[in-house]
């Protein structure tokens, strides 16, 4: 009798725990901890197939609609908002930049009808008060060239203060904008969650975006848009414009204060764009951690604060 053989029939729990090494298996597969996917992006997709062949479909509670308007807001995972995110993180199997000083998970969600679109929610305070917010949604496996037509729709908008067009030869397209305030997407359940924990999202938000996409055979592409909320009130100079009606862009000239944020958000996002890309193509070594340090203080950033009740 060999050695295995004499454990196996001595060792009863030692056996148990060989048995249940494949059950336990399956059910992470089916049911990923949070920490495992921010380690292991790809699994959502995996686990949202398994999910589709089971005829598992996870809806999130009614009442928790997104700023889309299209009632599809997939399969919402609470993140722990204590947990400190700096410089980087794995992205759907990429990485996400982030700019400057501390950020917070909120959300997670996974969309798409095989899961195949992962988004996440982020944000950034000093004292109780949230100075930045990102939303990041990007695919975890090749999606149709069809489901992103729309995706540059935003750098075309006469309201943005400024919009460049990197690349437009679809099914390849890059462009940026900065905008003037406008509608969070998911604003009820994250003004909601925010709320629950203490902190005050301010009455304006600057919004930023940067779309990509690239080929990826067979008529599918890979894509990544990341949206950047500013709070641009939150400085002695600009604390009285807490309406969006100082920020229009036809009448921005009219208040020095706003007009000279508004520039140094437009001066930021011509450099993060590339940094954004850099992080898409997983080459982070593109610039240095000098460029990378410079590029990653936004205007909302330089905002003198107390610090975070997380920290």
């Amino acid at each position: 009798m060999s050695a295995f053989s004499r454990l196996w029939h001595r060792a009863p729990a030692w056996r148990f725990c060989l048995y249940m090494i494949l059950p336990f298996t399956v059910l992470t597969l089916i049911f990923p901890p949070a920490y495992l996917i921010r380690l292991i992006p790809r699994l959502t997709a995996l686990s949202s197939s398994i999910h589709n062949r089971l005829g598992m479909h996870d809806a999130p509670a009614k009442g928790e609609g997104g700023g889309d308007g299209n009632g599809e807001d997939g399969v919402i995972t609470m993140m722990p908002i204590t947990d400190r995110l700096t410089k980087a993180i794995p992205f759907a199997g990429r990485i996400l930049p982030l700019p400057e000083c501390t950020w917070h998970p909120v959300m997670n969600i996974i969309n798409g009808p095989h899961g195949e679109v992962l988004e996440n929610v982020l944000i950034r305070v000093e004292g109780h008060v949230v100075t930045g917010m990102i939303g990041a949604e990007g695919s975890t496996q090749p999606v149709p060239e069809t489901a992103i037509t729309s995706i540059d729709s935003s750098c075309h908008d006469d309201r943005n203060y400024m919009s460049r067009v990197l690349t437009a030869h679809p099914p390849s397209m890059e462009c940026w904008f900065t905008t003037a305030p406008a509608s969070i997407n998911r604003t009820a359940i994250i003004a909601n969650r925010l709320r629950e924990e203490g902190f005050i999202l301010p009455p304006v938000l600057l919004k930023a975006g940067w779309s990509y996409s690239t080929p990826a055979g067979d008529h599918n592409v890979n894509v990544e848009t990341v949206t950047i909320f500013l709070n641009p009130v939150n400085t002695d100079s600009t604390k009285m414009l807490r309406t969006p009606d100082y920020w229009a862009k036809d009448t921005l000239g009219q208040q020095p204060a706003a007009s000279d944020f508004v520039k140094r958000t437009n001066t930021w996002m011509a450099g993060w764009a590339q940094v954004l890309h850099d992080g898409f193509n997983s080459d982070m070594l593109a610039s240095s951690d000098e460029q990378r340090a410079s590029l990653a203080h936004d205007p909302a950033a330089s905002l003198p604060g107390r610090g975070s009740p997380l920290d």
